[in-house]
């Protein structure tokens, strides 16, 4: 079984960087980077019986890049989630990692840091940088709120100006559903109005545009 690292990033630069530096560790047969929504999902679903290795970030121009991970282990039963990624706030942090990837690692790490991670991931260890390990633990230690993945998908879709009844039906939900996910973080957050709900979520440095 062929090991692939794929690389979805925005980011041209960082990218085609971070592409080298995977080739020149010698552990992958092929590397590949996509910024196309289509064109990374059609790889997916080509290569389904490689050994993948996944890394994303978490802003994307289009999306965010932890939406694929649920698509990404769906298509593909081998694959390794590693996000990528430049976010430091320690709710945003939380929030990715309701998504349980296989590894975090941040922008900001050094090399020495990416060969620990893949090592970590070669023996199906899950591996958290020491950048993000610190923010898990000023979660801890604040007790700030978070929300789920789930929560935070649909606040994107109010954030996009979705009524209560279009946002059900896109996740073929009941509007009941929708309107009680929509209480429940108002109640994590201490919100009254759906405006101070998305402004608190903004503030916590979730990407919700």
């Amino acid at each position: 079984m062929k090991k692939v690292a794929v690389l979805v990033d925005d980011h041209a630069l960082f990218a085609d960087s971070f592409a080298v530096l995977l080739e020149k560790m010698g552990i992958f047969d092929e590397v590949h980077t996509f910024n196309d929504l289509k064109k990374r999902l059609n790889y997916l679903l080509r290569n389904s019986r490689n050994e993948l290795y996944l890394f994303i970030d978490y802003y994307l121009r289009d999306s965010l890049g932890v939406e694929m991970i649920n698509d990404a282990r769906r298509i593909n039963k081998n694959v390794k989630i590693i996000v990528v990624s430049s976010v430091t706030h320690a709710v945003a942090v939380r929030s990715i990692m309701a998504f349980q990837p296989n590894a975090f690692i941040s922008k900001t790490s050094g090399v020495d840091t990416v060969v620990e991670c893949i090592s970590c991931l070669i023996e199906d260890k899950f591996y958290y940088c020491p950048i993000i390990n610190q923010c898990l633990k000023e979660l801890q230690e604040e007790k700030e709120v978070w929300l789920s993945s789930r929560e935070i998908e649909i606040l994107r879709y109010f954030a996009q100006g979705f009524s209560v009844n279009e946002t059900a039906e896109k996740f073929f939900l009941s509007k009941h559903t929708v309107v009680s996910h929509r209480r429940k973080m108002m109640r994590k957050t201490n919100t009254n109005t759906i405006t101070e709900l998305l402004s608190y979520v903004r503030k916590m440095g979730l990407s919700l545009d």
